[in-house]
């Protein structure tokens, strides 16, 4: 069934899911969700499958009509969203769903009763763009409920809610947790410890494939390495000593030296930092 339809998608509108880690040893993108923690509580919200298919909205502009009434949940950035978020609300046919301004965070998402039905390329309907497997939605695209056999929508769903120790506070992410990379010893203890102990800066560049880290440049040894695997959050430092955060759609391998990599758990609650948020990270073992 038609569920809602493309207004406008603002400056960035796509299918995401749980992503599709088991393709890296390919050279394929993991993808998925930038903030898989809100993503996952969309689809709680409503009792779909984890893997149910959702909207991931950059920022704000987005606008969606809806084509036949329907169950949604919004979660992710703090919204000046025309329906409320972090819980379900009943929409009708002709109304409309607007996200005009986003006070803290970055990544929103929309989840439907049942899932979207999306299409899927190598076991997933999340979108890459930089890799070509599948595309943005645009203006004017129809956004289909899938036909999930044997699903309910849950009792007393009205008015379901999460607690308030589950909604993030996007301005004030506690300290990241990472653990120490494959070239944790290409550093000295001087830029170890300076990693950790300062507060670095979103650049502007960021984006699903990294997140670029302003700040007082660290050291490096000057060696080379062989191009190896590398991980979603992987702590990657160029030659100019700024460090860049391998996210979502980043490479599958990589020639610079990994200081750490970021806890899974941690990955999203960079991704919802803006560009000029300070961040700072803690040393886990």
């Amino acid at each position: 069934m038609n569920i809602l339809e493309v207004i406008d998608p603002g400056l960035g509108m796509t299918f995401q899911d749980r992503g599709r880690p088991g393709w890296r040893r390919f050279g394929v993108p993991s993808s998925g969700a930038m903030d898989d923690h809100a993503a996952g509580w969309a689809n709680r919200l409503l009792d779909n499958p984890p893997d149910a298919p959702v909207l991931e909205l950059l920022l704000q502009g987005a606008r969606l009509r809806v084509l036949n009434d329907a169950w949604l949940a919004v979660t992710g950035a703090d919204a000046d969203a025309s329906v409320p978020t972090w819980r379900t609300v009943r929409v009708k046919a002709g109304d409309e769903v607007r996200f005009p301004h986003i006070r803290r965070g970055v990544w929103t998402y929309v989840a439907i009763e049942g899932g979207f039905d999306a299409p899927h390329v190598l076991g997933s309907a999340s979108v890459c763009p930089r890799g070509r497997l599948g595309a943005p939605l645009t203006r004017g695209d129809v956004l289909r409920r899938r036909d999930t056999p044997g699903f309910h929508l849950p009792e007393h769903v009205a008015g379901r809610t999460i607690a308030w120790d589950e909604r993030r506070d996007y301005n004030s992410p506690p300290p990241l947790r990472v653990w120490p990379g494959p070239q944790w010893d290409f550093f000295g203890e001087a830029d170890r410890s300076a990693f950790f102990s300062r507060e670095w800066t979103v650049a502007p560049q960021s984006d699903r494939v990294g997140y670029r880290l302003h700040g007082e440049p660290l050291k490096l040894r000057q060696v080379q390495i062989l191009s190896e695997p590398v991980l979603v959050g992987s702590v990657q430092v160029p030659d100019n000593g700024q460090p860049i955060v391998t996210m979502r759609d980043g490479p599958t391998v990589g020639g610079y030296p990994k200081l750490g990599v970021l806890d899974p758990a941690d990955v999203s609650w960079l991704a919802q930092c803006r560009p000029g948020q300070k961040v700072s990270f803690k040393l886990v073992t």
